[in-house]
């Protein structure tokens, strides 16, 4: 799925000075490990810019009568308890990195800005320090703005990407006791990975998940974005094939595409389809419902 090269130093003897210098960088670099944070489905991903392009990054919780949402942490084969907001901080230590992050273009029709903004009630918030990349994996979907019927392409997901010297100091805090904060299964030597899917509770056909996509974005932008609503609501039609073929939960192979690993059950079962918005700001939230 998220894979990367290893990078390789090689010595050189004869030079000193501006080459060694360029050598002991390129040898530093080659020591480094990767830690990935997965958002998939639902979640509106923000870039605090006054506070040193921290990320906090959370899914309202839906409005009553609309589908409900489960929490999906680390590929786990149950949701989380139904009820809570789960809170989850992602520590700084050995991430000491406060420049903008290099955003992939593909998320540029889904980049926005603004200085009025709040997280409400959600069922999940995390807070990030700063990564080196934003991307995501995996296709986008057509979708087209309602404001000035213009088309454009949205990811499944974000994928947070930080690069450190010792990924086992980077740790990972829970507000709930029952979930264990380590690294994904689906993490391999050098990369350390956290997965966060949301998605619909129950099982949707593949028009209805269409729809509730468009719908819970256009909410998103309604209970935490207001000055963005207008502009970037999307019309809510159906693109896609017209199949009704159900889409269930199951568990498949993960195949971690690693030397020598091993097929494990995972639960990749987000049919949410869209993911929430990427938004730069600095302004701190706002308060009150």
């Amino acid at each position: 799925m998220h894979r990367r090269d290893v990078l390789k130093g090689l010595a050189a003897i004869p030079f000193t000075g501006a080459l060694a210098s360029c050598e002991g960088k390129r040898d530093e670099k080659s020591h480094s490990e990767i830690v990935e944070v997965h958002l998939e489905g639902a979640i509106a991903l923000v870039i605090q810019e006054n506070k040193g392009n921290s990320l906090l990054a959370f899914s309202p919780r839906p409005k009553a009568g609309d589908e409900p949402h489960d929490l999906y942490f680390n590929g786990a084969t149950r949701p989380a308890e139904q009820g809570k907001e789960y809170h989850f901080k992602l520590s700084a230590e050995g991430l000491h990195r406060e420049k903008k992050p290099e955003i992939n273009p593909g998320l540029n029709d889904f980049h926005f800005r603004t200085q009025k903004w709040r997280v409400g009630d959600s069922l999940v918030t995390i807070e990030l320090p700063a990564p080196d990349k934003i991307t995501f994996s995996g296709h986008r979907s057509p979708v087209t703005f309602k404001f000035d019927n213009r088309r454009a392409f949205m990811p499944t997901n974000h994928i947070l990407k930080y690069e450190v010297k010792d990924a086992s100091r980077v740790k990972l805090e829970c507000s709930d006791s029952k979930l264990q904060c380590l690294q994904s299964p689906d993490s391999y030597p050098g990369v350390r990975r956290f997965f966060f899917e949301i998605g619909p509770k129950r099982a949707l056909t593949y028009e209805a998940s269409h729809s509730h996509a468009i719908s819970f974005f256009n909410f998103i932008l309604h209970q935490s974005f207001p000055d963005l609503e207008e502009r970037f609501s999307l019309a809510p039609e159906y693109t896609g094939t017209t199949k009704q073929s159900g889409l269930t939960p199951r568990l498949t192979p993960a195949v971690f595409q690693y030397p020598d690993v091993q097929l494990k059950p995972a639960s990749y079962i987000i049919d949410c389809e869209f993911s929430g918005p990427l938004v730069d700001t600095s302004a701190p939230p706002q308060a009150g419902g």
